[in-house]
């Protein structure tokens, strides 16, 4: 997210014309012409021009949107800020436009669809409002998620398990699918124990059940396959830039989860050092809804890894793969 903090410095070194809008060539190598610019008010500008003519885009909070065309023929996409106390999130907002439309492999008279679609992600996004910053163990959380995300892509392919994520969605299970449940936990080396947090969890009577553990590790930014959250979800979303009605319900599942792109998310850098996959049998040490006294409800207790070994499976989550 170093780029989005690139974008400010150029922001800011950019002279005002009292007469005329001031605009400079974002990047030279990038497929897109992106320009960056101020207007004779000082305000902020992201300019991009495209052969394609864009449709009438309706204005989105604090930001204004227009299109026209050039004498060229070619026509321009034109967002305003209009609030200067948003200018981090324009920042970042321009900064993954700019930097996810960079290696899409789409042709540059195609590319205009996708840098919508980004455009229309950050519109819920402040349509929503901007979420709090997500804590350490939020972040580990949502990285581990994302993890097995990625590990279910081999299981049940990329548009079933993104359908199957239902975490952020507040569901008994991290990922649902017809036939099985994946609860997602996260330790750090060493630790021994899970919190499950409610009697609902482990339960098995609408389908199989599976825990997965992963533990993560601290890391270094150059270390071999260490990741953060923004790497890790962009890792994610160049994986489904090929099918453009998942992509975007990854884009929703993200935002519902509290997840923006920040540069406080480069930040921690973790390693994965492990998987183990306990599948939930009737005899599992667990607490479930039958076992609990009338009045009772939204349980939550320690599981003991050691006590688990036995359920332990090979890592492979889905029981009907081979």
């Amino acid at each position: 997210m170093m780029m989005a903090n690139k974008l400010d410095s150029r922001w800011n070194s950019l002279a005002t014309d009292p007469l005329h809008s001031v605009f400079q060539l974002c990047d030279a190598n990038h497929p897109l012409d992106f320009y960056l610019g101020k207007d004779m008010d000082n305000q902020r500008l992201l300019l991009l021009v495209t052969t394609e003519m864009p449709p009438t885009i309706r204005d989105m909070r604090a930001i204004r949107v227009r299109t026209f065309k050039r004498d060229d023929g070619k026509w321009s996409l034109l967002l305003t800020l209009d609030a200067p106390s948003l200018n981090p999130m324009f920042s970042m907002l321009c900064n993954d436009l700019i930097e996810s439309s960079r290696n899409t492999g789409l042709p540059a008279n195609k590319s205009l669809g996708f840098v919508l679609g980004r455009l229309s992600n950050w519109r819920r996004l402040f349509e929503r409002g901007i979420p709090d910053l997500l804590s350490e163990n939020q972040i580990r959380g949502l990285c581990g998620e994302l993890l097995f995300l990625q590990y279910l892509f081999n299981q049940l392919g990329k548009a079933d398990a993104i359908t199957a994520w239902v975490g952020p969605q507040q569901a008994d299970q991290d990922f649902q699918s017809p036939s099985a449940a994946w609860e997602v936990k996260t330790i750090r080396p060493g630790a021994h124990k899970v919190t499950i947090s409610s009697e609902r969890q482990l339960q098995t009577t609408v389908r199989p059940v599976f825990l997965a553990v992963l533990e993560l590790a601290d890391g270094v930014p150059d270390e071999a396959k260490a990741f953060t959250l923004n790497t890790l979800v962009n890792d994610i979303r160049s994986k489904l830039a090929d099918d453009h009605d998942t992509c975007e319900f990854f884009e929703n599942s993200l935002i519902t989860a509290g997840y923006s792109p920040r540069p406080d998310y480069d930040t921690p850098v973790l390693i994965e050092r492990s998987l183990a996959i306990f599948s939930i049998s009737n005899d599992f040490p667990r607490i479930t809804s039958e076992m609990l006294a009338g009045g009772v409800s939204h349980v939550s207790y320690e599981l003991l890894l050691p006590a688990c070994e036995s359920f332990r499976i090979s890592p492979n989550p889905h029981p009907n793969a081979a």
